[in-house]
């Protein structure tokens, strides 16, 4: 499951980032070199502020879970809602965060990917780690400069075995200002 937050984890800062009107298409890319493109594109301008981020997974599908057990797994994924509030400063706003990017450590690369018109689209491809397969993820969202909405279709394969499929969804929205205390714990948490 920590790979699939890791690519959840990437494509929000991008998704973020790509709150501009240039066009970027690009296949067999690396995060970082997306991030660099886009933000030449000058695909970075959301709005700084207080931001609410929703992500909730929409389906599961984990073969070789049956009955009860199955059962309680799903349910349990699918009732968890993780929200969280963010303060962007004006700093960050202008590109992804490095360390988020940084974390795939040069394993994931863009299949292909296209933010054009306010809308983002891509698939993203990463080792499986402790499986030998790789996980694909497709994202295709919508975007502005004070919301967006990405739905994630995560499918981790074992070389052999069982598609683990999953469907999340993940809405942020500006909600407000940054307070200074909010701002000062943003910029002390880049700077660490």
């Amino acid at each position: 499951m920590r790979h699939i937050a890791t690519a959840c984890l990437i494509t929000l800062p991008l998704a973020l980032a790509a709150c501009g009107d240039g066009e970027v298409a690009m296949t067999n890319a690396t995060p970082e070199e997306v991030a660099a493109t886009v933000e030449k594109s000058g695909g970075t301008q959301f709005n700084p502020g207080k931001w609410e981020t929703t992500m909730q997974t929409v389906s599961v599908d984990i073969p070789g879970l049956e009955g009860p057990m199955k059962a309680q797994m799903t349910d349990m994924m699918l009732k968890k809602v993780q929200k969280s509030t963010t303060c962007i400063t004006a700093a960050q706003a202008k590109s992804p965060p490095a360390e988020v990017i940084a974390r795939t450590q040069g394993r994931c690369k863009y299949e292909n990917f296209k933010m054009d018109g306010g809308r983002i689209e891509g698939t993203l491809i990463c080792p499986a780690e402790g499986m030998g397969g790789e996980m694909r993820m497709q994202v295709a969202g919508t975007f502005s400069d004070d919301a967006y909405t990405i739905d994630n279709d995560m499918k981790a394969t074992a070389p052999g075995g069982p598609v683990m499929s999953i469907k999340a969804r993940t809405t942020g929205k500006r909600i407000g200002d940054c307070t200074p205390e909010e701002e000062k714990a943003a910029e002390a948490e880049a700077a660490a």
